[in-house]
């Protein structure tokens, strides 16, 4: 018997640990997959327009950035719930519909192979359609392990604060999709950050080549690099030599493929990059679909930087009727030049998007709106904040990430229980309320039925009498108060008061 109550104990326990860890990795893989759609929803809305694009749905191209939103919500929402165990019956069955619908896809794209990266952890962690699908596979294994195990999953909060941590969320996620929305992704996975010089990332993914020089002495042969060449006193006679391609050293910046400029037919990539002055770019993937509510603040900058000598070039991939068309319509003045759309796209979001260069490093990316005004540009660049290169400190907000969700959850987690009591108690003072009221519709219903039937009754009020109503009955005299009857003189008040002894011993 005790070994059976041990042996229950330890199945129990392993249970236990295998249902956290499984919550723990689906829902951890649908937290980490939301946010990073939600930071970056550009970036999902490209891939939905690529995937459109494959299954001839070029219609709802329109609706991409709506979409990319609403997938970056419901992933952060559903991981989350799944991590602190709410709504323990309906989130892991919502998590199984949803990955019943995208492992088949997945499977599909995986055969097909009509886009060669998913996007589903966006430019964060890039994926084959293969490796997309067994992690499906293997999430949706673990999803029907969680519905089989929904008794054991253990909510971190009440029942009464559960909404909460939804509200929060929500909240939380739709803050950031704002932010990569109307300026740029709070946090940037892409090659061409903030800081990177795009000369040396050009060239610091191209492997090295070096020169192996071989010298024979006492019939052995050896190879030497340039540096260590062998002195031919000693006996060394050289005998051939070959070319070696070495790795790429190590640099924080990353490596880029492709940036290349064109003027009409002419490479200018070298001329943009390599100008020690300012320059800055504006970069458009199309320019029919570019916004121009802010088109007066890019005019002035342009204005700006021809009256101090500052490089100001419009990069776009459209075609050039369509740049003309641009040209007309805002009256702009400054120089098209042309790029490919993907690296449009990749090196800023927006459209249009400003970039500020100096040297071939990136300052900013700008979003019109929060260019400077005409009033602000009276000095040159290197005076102004906004010549000044932008603060980017990926581990800072990353913390800020962090504390910004862990510490109100943590805060909540401490006064659930005070908090469970005043939503309580304001559900129940909204339920006596509705109650009151209520009643008092009852009551008043009440007594206009009691009215009518009283009316019905009487043949005075219903003008059964005819002639015979008094005036006082007419519906103008009803509403007027009758007369109280006049008080009675003190001496009768006191006579009516008196006992009946008294009456028979005064008689």
């Amino acid at each position: 018997m005790e070994s059976r109550t041990t042996n229950g104990k330890c199945n129990a326990r392993l249970m236990r640990w295998l249902v956290f860890l499984s919550r723990l990795v689906v829902g951890g893989t649908f937290v980490f997959s939301g946010f990073v759609k939600a930071i970056d929803p550009y970036g999902t809305a490209y891939k939905f327009e690529d995937y459109f694009a494959a299954f001839h749905l070029e219609f709802l191209s329109s609706f991409t950035t709506l979409f990319a939103v609403a997938l970056a919500v419901v992933e952060f929402l559903l991981g989350v719930h799944l991590l602190f165990g709410s709504y323990r019956k309906s989130t892991p069955r919502l998590v199984f519909l949803f990955l019943c619908v995208m492992t088949p896809l997945m499977l599909y794209l995986a055969i097909a192979n009509p886009i060669s990266d998913c996007g589903c952890f966006g430019d964060a962690v890039h994926l084959s359609n293969w490796a997309t699908f067994f992690k499906n596979v293997v999430l949706l294994g673990l999803t029907v392990f969680l519905l089989y195990t929904s008794k054991r999953l253990r909510g971190l909060y009440n029942k009464e604060v559960q909404w909460l941590t939804g509200l929060y969320s929500l909240v939380f996620v739709l803050f950031f999709c704002y932010i990569g929305i109307n300026y740029q992704p709070y946090l940037d996975f892409r090659p061409y950050k903030i800081g990177v010089n795009i000369p040396e990332a050009l060239t610091s993914g191209e492997p090295q080549r070096e020169f192996v020089f071989i010298y024979e002495k006492d019939g052995k042969q050896q190879e030497f690099t340039l540096d260590n060449l062998p002195p031919e006193e000693e006996g060394w006679s050289f005998v051939d030599r070959y070319e070696k391609e070495t790795e790429a050293p190590q640099t924080q910046a990353p490596a880029i493929d492709e940036f290349t400029i064109y003027r009409g037919a002419v490479d200018v990539t070298d001329e943009i990059i390599n100008d020690e002055s300012y320059c800055i770019l504006l970069l458009s993937p199309d320019l029919s679909k570019a916004d121009d509510s802010e088109v007066d603040r890019i005019n002035e900058l342009y204005d700006y930087c021809v009256e101090w000598g500052y490089k100001f070039v419009c990069v776009t991939s459209s075609s050039p009727r369509e740049a003309e068309v641009w040209l007309e319509n805002t009256g702009a003045e400054y120089p098209l030049c042309f790029m490919d759309k993907t690296t449009i796209r990749t090196i800023a979001r927006g459209n249009p998007c400003v970039l500020l260069l100096k040297g071939g490093t990136i300052l900013r990316k700008t979003a019109p709106s929060q260019l400077p005004d005409e009033t602000q540009l009276t000095r040159p660049l290197d005076q102004l904040d906004y010549g000044r290169p932008e603060l980017y400190r990926p581990q800072r907000r990353i913390g800020f990430i962090f504390v910004a969700y862990l510490f109100p959850m943590l805060v909540l987690l401490l006064t659930e229980k005070m908090v469970a009591m005043i939503i309580g108690r304001i559900k129940l003072w909204r339920l006596n309320r509705i109650r009151r009221r209520r009643a008092e519709r009852d009551a008043l219903a009440a007594v206009g039925e009691s009215g009518g039937d009283d009316a019905s009754q009487d043949p005075e009020s219903t003008g059964e009498a005819g002639d015979s109503r008094p005036e006082e009955a007419q519906p103008g005299a009803a509403l007027e108060p009758e007369p109280e009857a006049p008080e009675p003189p003190a001496d009768d008040r006191a006579e009516s008061q008196e006992k009946p002894e008294e009456r028979e011993i005064i008689k």
